[in-house]
């Protein structure tokens, strides 16, 4: 009987008291995203923010992604629900024409220590890029065509050439 009064007692100081730690975050929505985006050029994709008595900036990472994001801080106030947010993500010229796999983190932090996490899945289809494998490609699968014009264009300044000599 004692051990159930101590326990009630115990747990009504900690309701009352004026140090009760009452936990606090973020919920970032969807779990997963998909986007396409150009080598050159940027996407916007839309994820919802909301907040469970948070106040402050979350930090936006790529975690295992080689694509800048933006923004990379967003600040967030503790009355914040299902806040649209634009990311953008921009591509990336070094890389190849595939798809990549990773996760953006948002990370809540107050007086440089994280308070908060979030890390959802992405997925990014790169398309376009100009990277050297695509340009050797093309001459590899082109080569007879190059090949054929460049003897055509040498042909006709080789004629031009000959035929203004002899006037």
């Amino acid at each position: 009987m004692k051990l159930k009064i101590l326990f009630v007692v115990g747990i009504m100081v900690l309701l009352f008291s004026p140090y009760t730690v009452i936990a606090t975050g973020f919920a970032v929505g969807p779990p997963s995203l998909k986007l396409q985006v150009t080598a050159d050029e940027e996407n916007t994709t839309i994820i919802y923010i909301t907040s469970y008595d948070y106040n402050g900036d979350i930090l936006v990472g790529t975690g295992g992604l080689f694509f800048d994001v933006y923004p990379e801080v967003i600040h967030l106030n503790d009355t914040d629900e299902n806040r649209r947010i634009e990311l953008r993500i921009h591509g990336n010229r070094s890389l190849a024409n595939d798809v990549y796999s990773g996760s953006l983190t948002f990370l809540g932090s107050t007086d440089e220590n994280v308070a908060a996490g979030v890390k959802i899945g992405i997925n990014v289809t790169q398309v376009g890029s100009s990277t050297t494998e695509d340009l050797l490609e093309i001459l590899r699968v082109n080569y007879l065509v190059i090949l054929v014009t460049m003897l055509v264009i040498a042909s006709l300044i080789v004629g031009i050439l000959i035929g203004g000599r002899r006037r």
